[in-house]
């Protein structure tokens, strides 16, 4: 089976709000965020099918609102606009105070009343780690409304005590044993912590892992998560090592070296997120 034309689900891609990429490219014309745009990833959609992918924040002012609200609003327009393609996960607030006062009155009507489907932490954005409690109120409303939770992982020294480290999501997992965790990019290079994490997102680090490990050493750590865990998706197009529309033909290049069964590819490409988000395609 050919990873260019097994149906995909891309699990974690960036949109931005015209006024964000606006002043993004003020400052750099050249930035990889110019991609960032909708109809320049579903011209990617229908290059490469990819049936539906999901729009995720990133705790960014820079890159969405500082109000998760607006960022929330913003992602449930373009579900609005693209009903087909998109879904999008919720945006959280972005001070530690503000987590533990309104994060699960937040979550709550990112769900009820913007349709999103799970919620994204990016702890090292927010310079909160990931297994502060903080947290709780958030993760135990997450769980009351029975949606997943994707946390961003991918601290970039071995030895750095980093907020979003794949530990510290090991130790809210063991607290909410009932949420659906997906830890995005693999945990890093702290990968071998990553393999209690439940579902785990190859966006972002497979191409170092590539160049870290080899194409044999990075098959054998993805079987290691094991095809049942693992989900596709690209972290379009904030992944500098290339630019743009070029990440697809980077991912599809490694994945065909593997040697995943027809089965095993498409849990990975849509069969697990499907699962997950109870989609029935």
């Amino acid at each position: 089976m050919n990873w260019r034309d097994v149906r995909k689900i891309d699990a974690h891609i960036h949109i931005l709000p015209d006024e964000k990429l606006d002043e993004i490219l003020k400052e750099d014309p050249d930035n990889v965020m110019r991609f960032a745009k909708a109809e320049t990833y579903i011209s990617c959609m229908d290059k490469y099918n990819i049936s539906k992918a999901i729009l995720v924040p990133a705790s960014s002012p820079h890159m969405y609102y500082f109000e998760p609200e607006k960022t929330n609003a913003f992602h449930a327009d373009l579900v609005r606009k693209y009903p087909a393609r998109f879904i999008s996960f919720a945006d959280v607030p972005k001070t530690a105070f503000d987590l533990m006062e309104s994060g699960a009155l937040s979550l709550q009507d990112a769900v009820v009343n913007y349709g999103m489907k799970g919620v994204k932490i990016h702890p090292s954005n927010l310079h909160i780690p990931m297994d502060s409690l903080d947290y709780v109120p958030l993760l135990r409303r997450a769980a009351d409304l029975n949606i997943p939770v994707m946390i961003h992982s991918n601290p970039t020294f071995s030895g750095f005590a980093d907020d979003c480290a794949p530990d510290r999501i090991n130790r809210m997992i063991k607290i909410f044993p009932d949420l659906i965790f997906i830890t995005s990019h693999m945990g890093g290079v702290k990968w071998q912590d990553a393999m209690w994490n439940g579902y785990v997102d190859i966006s972002g680090t497979l191409p170092f892992f590539i160049k870290e490990y080899g194409v044999e050493q990075t098959e054998r750590i993805l079987k290691g998560f094991g095809a049942n865990k693992l989900i596709f998706a690209t972290d379009f197009p904030d992944a500098w090592f290339v630019h743009g529309p070029n990440i697809f033909e980077t991912y599809f290049d490694i994945l065909d070296q593997m040697h995943f069964s027809d089965e095993e590819i498409e849990k990975i490409a849509h069969g697990n997120i499907e699962k997950i988000l109870k989609i029935n395609n």
